[in-house]
């Protein structure tokens, strides 16, 4: 059946004089109506949830917490909004409740460590303090969610849109120079010139940064990366000189080698039609792509962030285009590179309780 967004309003106005009608009523006889309430609340939040409208849906689940505290499905739906808000201490305070109130319930201890996974992952990337917790005693469905089956008619699941801040906080610091990268000798294509290029366009079209166009980009000294982050002078200089707030430099390699070899292929056989495998020399090549970034303060010369990042692909033959090789490898790693002075979104599975 098809509800009408009138009617929505409708049952959305009905929970609210439900739930005067529950406080003016007092302690006495009014607690199984005000559970009643709380699951016709629960049931509007999660239309809600389902339309990605969050703020109300928390705003709902909180009307129908105070209605019935410490329902573990009720705090289970508000950790999810408020992962989806950004309020990440808020969630795991409300997963934990949760969890306390319901330990076998395989949906919220789900949710809860998926919800631990994914921000540890995030806080190590951003070199924060990652929390622990003590899933002793608890038999959650699997990480992914397949062992968390929703319980047909009482749960759903959804596909969140987690909001995750940028790694480096360049606030009051908009102005940034692209100077050179230390790259070995190739023969392939100028390897710094390509990469420098690529990232101040990508600076420039995916933030708010004012990407500074310094063309050619400043050289850097030839210096291991650890003396070079060390020589506060010289980056000092750098910001004076281009009145730059922040630099970004590194180290760069790509490289391009044969992985020729025998494999295992399926093919399908000429006479039965069926597929066999078969052993065949593969002729391939391995494109390998390593980067050292550093993020230097232009006005005192320190380090502001450091990250290692590595891709590479496999093409098959032996004469593959190495300029090709190297964007198709740059653009895997743009986002690393973007989420250093930008916060993005990420999506992430959870699962709501309907009533």
């Amino acid at each position: 059946m098809v509800v009408s967004g009138s009617f929505r309003a409708l049952r959305g106005q009905r929970a609210q004089a439900m739930l005067v009608a529950t406080l003016l009523l007092g302690p006495t006889g009014s607690a199984l109506q005000a559970q009643e309430t709380a699951a016709e609340v629960m049931r509007f939040a999660a239309e809600m949830a389902k339309r990605g409208s969050w703020r109300e849906a928390r705003f709902r689940w909180e009307t129908a917490a105070r209605l019935d505290p410490g329902n573990p499905k009720i705090l289970n739906n508000l950790g999810v909004a408020h992962e989806a808000l950004g309020q990440v201490a808020l969630a795991r305070e409300s997963y934990a409740r949760a969890l306390a109130g319901a330990a076998g319930n395989t949906i919220i201890a789900t949710n809860r460590q998926r919800a631990q996974r994914f921000w540890a992952q995030v806080e190590q990337r951003g070199d924060g303090d990652v929390p622990t917790y003590d899933l002793a005693g608890v038999q959650p469905g699997d990480p992914e969610g397949v062992g968390a089956k929703p319980h047909k008619g009482k749960s759903f699941k959804v596909t969140v849109k987690l909001p995750v801040p940028a790694r480096l906080d360049l606030t009051g610091k908009p102005r940034l120079l692209v100077a050179s990268f230390l790259t070995d000798e190739s023969d392939l294509l100028d390897v710094n010139r390509e990469f420098v290029r690529f990232l101040r366009s990508e600076y420039h079209k995916h933030t708010v940064l004012d990407v500074l166009e310094v063309t050619p980009a400043p050289a850097v000294p030839e210096q291991t990366l650890d003396d070079l982050i060390e020589n506060r002078e010289f980056w000092k200089y750098l910001g004076r000189e281009y009145s730059a707030d922040v630099i970004v430099s590194g180290i760069m390699k790509y490289d391009r080698r044969d992985s020729s070899g025998f494999r295992d292929v399926d093919v399908v056989s000429p006479s039965t039609g069926q597929k066999v495998r078969q052993s065949q020399f593969v002729e391939q090549e391995q494109f390998s792509y390593e980067l050292d970034v550093i993020f230097m303060d232009g006005a005192t010369g320190t380090l502001l962030f450091r990250d290692r990042l590595q891709r590479s692909v496999l093409y098959r033959g032996t004469q593959n285009d190495p300029i090709t090789a190297f964007f198709e490898l740059s653009d895997t790693i743009a986002p690393d590179l973007l989420a250093i002075v930008e916060s993005r979104t990420r999506e992430d599975v959870r699962f709501v309780f309907k009533k």
